[in-house]
């Protein structure tokens, strides 16, 4: 990238300096949307464990990972897929082009929806046997939630037409719609009817979200669709080719979360799993938000260069750069907290998954890492090694975090998700320099060791500081240690820690 700039000196520092900054800038626009959206969800799910308990947590994790299995398998990810078809018939500025793309997205999310609802309404009796203790028992429940597939999938094509056509102000608030929304049906539910209020909250919930992105997006396009028009479907069918990846990546992940559910209710019935949702949410949490900007920026931005080697492999090297600065002394901090936070989010019965949520959340460190470089499969339009890298991570998670739950309980399952993301990291890395001829820098390397070296201090004080009280003082001077350097190191690449102030001080006044 660098060389492209010509020989002038000072171009040479200021293109990756703007390139840094286009990093954080966009981190902090969607980081900041979804951290509000995640804030309301902990609201949500600390009012439902105190009023449900661990049991009730259980069973709302496991009604919603069916539902999502149902809709990710039918649904196609066309809030995804469809992004790329929407956004270059809108780039050209060819107004009945959009309206008609428009009207085959929202063509086929409703065909996919209705299917997605019918599957549902017929597997519900085997679901029940193969989800539940008690078997049969939750069939009505499941039929009745059939048509949160078709809401799911109607508000996806929706989201589609809203980032396609570029409305990130309309996203926003769809946004928080759905996280207020979601919080003011389910806690009145809770509160007034218990663990019955489970199956009318999730209907509701999706029929909400539905409703606000019909509301956001109508006003752009008055709402047509005609499911079962051949032509229509035929176009549908290549915008469904060009997402083929996410839509993989998202069955596999909606079905890896199933088995590891279902294993764990299996093994330490349903308030495990509630436990293990605790957990799995606050490790969550932190990828959420940290991560928000890669689809919506990273990928388009990657898939345009990904011709010129040079250019791309500097690109994901900052990305990678960029995210370890900001990320791991937030890595670090979340691990100090966690014993704080889990009482906090959810309440003392949730402290067993601790260490679980402490290694998990260790295990980010090898996330940073993964995540730009995942990217670079799907951004040339490789799918079959996108899927291979996909299906690697996902077998080695539910092994490795089953297994290790089995046989060691909650740290176990935790050792078990920090070897999965270690594989993952290897197996990535490995494609991306055989295939792609992709190459960390000195810098990405230097910066993962120490994070690395560094989190393992952390992790091994947090674990042995009531038996050793000067461990305790340790993780702390580990911690800060690591924020200054940050902070040091960010200061040096084109003076961005005055960018980050600069806009932090822009967006309170």
């Amino acid at each position: 990238m660098v060389e492209r700039m010509g020989d002038n000196t000072r171009n040479k520092t200021v293109a990756p300096a703007n390139n840094y900054r286009r990093v954080i800038k966009y981190l902090g626009i969607f980081g900041g949307a979804q951290g509000l959206s995640v804030l309301l969800g902990m609201v949500r799910n600390k009012a439902a464990f105190m009023l449900l308990g661990a049991v009730g947590f259980g069973l709302i994790a496991l009604y919603n990972r069916t539902v999502q299995l149902f809709c990710d398998f039918t649904g196609l990810s066309l809030s995804l897929s469809a992004v790329r078809r929407m956004s270059d018939a809108y780039s050209n500025e060819n107004e009945e082009s959009v309206k008609h793309c428009v009207k085959v997205v929202r063509s086929i999310a409703l065909l996919t929806g209705l299917a997605g609802m019918m599957l549902m309404l017929l597997l519900s009796p085997y679901v029940s046997q193969l989800t539940f203790e008690d078997g049969s028992c939750h069939t009505s429940h499941l039929a009745m939630l059939s048509p949160v597939v078709l809401f799911v999938a109607v508000a996806g094509g929706e989201l589609a037409v809203l980032r396609g056509v570029k409305q990130p102000g309309k996203i926003a608030f769809y946004t928080l719609w759905t996280a207020c929304s979601a919080v003011m049906a389910t806690i009145p539910l809770y509160y007034f009817f218990g663990e019955s209020g489970i199956f009318p909250s999730i209907f509701l919930v999706a029929l909400l979200q539905m409703a606000g992105a019909l509301f956001f997006s109508a006003r752009l396009y008055p709402y047509r669709a005609n499911p079962f028009s051949p032509a229509l479907l035929r176009e549908g069918v290549d915008i469904v080719k060009l997402g083929a990846g996410y839509i993989y990546a998202s069955i596999l992940v909606s079905g890896s979360m199933w088995l590891v559910y279902q294993a764990i209710t299996r093994i330490g019935g349903e308030d495990a799993t509630g436990l293990f949702s605790a957990g799995y949410i606050l490790v969550g949490m932190l990828p959420s938000i940290l991560f928000a900007a890669f689809d919506s920026d990273y990928y388009p931005r990657l898939s345009g260069i990904f011709a010129c080697r040079d250019e791309r492999n500097a690109m994901v090297n900052e990305h990678i750069e960029v995210h370890q600065l900001i990320q791991v002394p937030v890595i670090f901090v979340v691990v100090l907290l966690l014993p704080w936070l889990f009482p906090l989010f959810f309440s003392q019965e949730a402290m067993p998954a601790l260490p679980m949520a402490q290694l998990a959340v260790f295990a980010l460190l090898f996330h940073v890492m993964t995540y730009p470089i995942s990217f670079m499969p799907v951004s040339n339009g490789d799918t079959v090694t996108f899927a291979m890298q996909e299906t690697v991570y996902n077998i080695a998670f539910v092994s490795f975090t089953v297994l290790g739950y089995r046989h060691y309980g909650w740290l176990g399952a935790g050792v078990g998700m920090a070897l999965a993301r270690m594989i993952d990291l290897a197996v990535v890395y490995s494609i991306a320099r055989l295939r792609y001829g992709f190459r960390l820098s000195a810098r990405a390397v230097k910066g993962f060791a120490q994070a690395v070296i560094a989190g393992a201090v952390v992790l091994l004080s947090v674990f042995y500081a009531e038996r050793y009280v000067w461990l305790g003082y340790l993780e702390f001077l580990v911690v800060a240690a690591v924020a200054v350097v940050s902070l040091y190191r960010l200061s040096r690449h084109g003076n961005l820690l005055s960018f980050i102030v600069k806009r932090i001080f822009k967006r309170f006044k």
